[in-house]
């Protein structure tokens, strides 16, 4: 090949090379084809007809044609799969995920596994606006667990439990009061307790947990297909089990992660919204509802009792000379000597009562299904009780008096702020008369009077529900 064929020859050669590595195999093979007819073209035009007289030159041109087409194929084998074209094309294998070093998920199978995670975040919002104001929502959440985690794997036979730290049992999360009837589940024993304490989950047949784990699990007997401990910050406060899983555990461990983490993401803000409302309607130091949250609850109770003809009945206690604690510093015995008359009170009424502080040393009570006599009489046991709790001056180092007007519904059915005012008068007016209660049916109890009434009336648990 003589000079004048080897000048153009060669950048093209060489463009090839280049373009075949970033075309991939069949576009460089292609791209080798064109080149070589351009190199074939370009020649006869500079050389003319003259060229195909000359045997040696028509040689070097086919020879010079054929290395071109071979460079395009060569440099088209060594091109990545990754390479740009393959990236950007929406038909190239890789993008397709049909190539083995694609990803592993193609656009079906993301839409299968995807779509139901991002709706249940729209539902868990939706459950949540519905549900934040309930008076115990975690029934319900029981609920939404189970049907979420049905919905993104399938899972079946869901328990989820909340985790009683000072007893260390776990009692099934739809109970909304502990009582001894109540099954409670171990916190530290066999697979559960191992979940518990460590916070690693268990999936049933996966070997990277170690033949301890698998052992541990046959020993307790609990045939768990799914197992993971429910954190909210540093603490456990949680646990939920399932049965039996509708996918393959060992192709589907990031799907499982995924779902453990929503669980406990819901699970949080749950208990951060019931924290919230707590300070918005509980009272930090009794424990009793705000004065704004008992308005709201005592409204609707009142209202209730009259659409169903019940009596309803008010009460206010007042705790005398507990002023004198706080002017002297006193605050941490104060705040004591409220939190146990708190729990005297909560003990004498019944889970339908509503109590509430109506400001620093007052205390109301809302009874359900009583009249004015009966409510007399319960308030009488109580602030009997009442007042020898707070008529230990060697503990407090004061003298605290206990003092309460009480007032029925009657016939009239009057609004709860009527009885609310009505039975502030008639507390201050057992302070004039020094008496210790003082009620809409009689103006004054006696002391003595008071003690042999005290004596026949029955226990607060004897009521009828």
């Amino acid at each position: 090949m003589d000079l004048t064929l080897m000048l153009p020859w060669f950048p093209i050669i060489l463009a090839v090379a280049l373009g075949g590595r970033l075309l991939g195999r069949p576009r460089s093979l292609v791209l080798g084809i064109l080149c070589a007819l351009f190199w074939v073209v370009l020649t006869l035009a500079s050389r003319g007809a003259a060229l195909w007289a000359q045997p040696l030159q028509v040689a070097s041109l086919l020879t010079g044609a054929a290395a071109i087409v071979a460079m395009g194929a060569w440099a088209g084998s060594l091109a990545s799969p990754e390479s740009g074209p393959q990236r950007a094309g929406g038909d190239s294998k890789s993008s397709s995920g049909s190539e083995p070093n694609g990803p592993p998920c193609s656009e079906t199978s993301d839409r299968l596994v995807l779509g139901p995670l991002s709706s249940v975040f729209v539902q868990f919002d939706d459950w949540l606006a519905i549900h934040r104001d309930d008076p115990d929502p975690w029934p319900r959440f029981d609920e939404f667990i189970r049907s979420m985690m049905y919905q993104t794997c399938r899972a079946t036979h869901v328990r989820p439990y909340r985790l009683l730290s000072e007893h260390e049992d776990l009692i099934p999360l739809r109970e909304t009061e502990i009582t001894s009837d109540v099954k409670r589940v171990s916190a530290r024993r066999g697979i559960v307790g191992h979940v518990v304490t460590t916070g690693r989950s268990y999936v049933a047949g996966d070997a990277s947990q170690g033949h301890l784990v698998r052992h541990l699990a046959e020993e307790s007997g609990d045939s768990f297909a799914w197992c993971f401990a429910v954190s909210h910050g540093p603490r456990r406060i949680g646990l939920v089990t399932v049965g039996a899983l509708g996918i393959v555990p060992e192709t589907n461990k990031a799907l499982l992660c995924v779902v453990e983490d929503m669980v406990r993401l819901f699970w949080g803000m749950l208990c951060e919204t019931c924290r919230s409302r707590a300070a918005e309607t509980d009272d930090p130091v009794s424990g009793l509802l705000t004065l704004k949250a008992f308005l709201r609850v005592g409204e609707q109770t009142v209202t209730e009792a009259y659409d169903q003809g019940e009596p309803v009945a008010l009460a206010v206690i007042a705790l005398e000379q507990l002023r004198q604690l706080n002017d002297s510093g006193r605050w941490a015995t104060v705040d004591e000597l409220v939190r146990e008359v708190c729990g005297t009170m909560r003990q004498k009424v019944r889970s339908d009562d509503t109590l509430g502080r109506f400001d620093g040393s007052r205390f109301l009570i809302l009874l359900r299904r009583v009249d004015s006599e009966l409510a007399r009489l319960i308030m009488d046991q109580l602030v009997t009780r009442l007042a020898d709790l707070c008529g230990n001056t060697a503990r407090w180092r004061a003298s605290i008096g206990v003092r309460c007007g009480v007032v029925g519904s009657g016939t009239e059915k009057p609004e709860l702020p009527a009885l609310i005012s009505q039975a502030v008068r008639l507390c201050h007016r057992a302070r004039r008369e020094g008496t210790p209660i003082a009620s809409d049916l009689r103006p004054v109890l006696e002391g003595s009077a008071a003690g042999a009434e005290q004596s026949e009336s029955p226990p607060v648990e004897e009521r009828s529900a």
